[in-house]
């Protein structure tokens, strides 16, 4: 039986596909500063790197809807 996540047991790997998937879905690299974070979180335990993963993948693949993004401003506030 495979461990979930397994493929995230290798630092390095884990580092490169959320690079990848990180600078696909940006449109651009990461900065030196993004990219050292990104490997710092690479190298924790593999099963909350592939959680993170995951969740970051499937936001990248929702549709932003216009609603989502309104200014919740207090009217009338002063």
């Amino acid at each position: 039986m495979r461990i979930k996540y397994e493929e995230f047991n290798d630092e390095e790997y884990a580092f490169q596909k959320f690079k990848a998937l990180l600078e696909e879905q940006l449109g651009r690299d990461l900065t030196k500063i993004e990219a050292r974070k990104i490997r710092w979180l690479s190298g924790w335990e593999h099963e909350t790197v592939g959680v993170l993963f995951d969740l970051v993948q499937e936001v990248a693949g929702k549709e932003i809807k216009p609603d989502n993004h309104k200014c919740h401003r207090r009217e009338g506030f002063k």
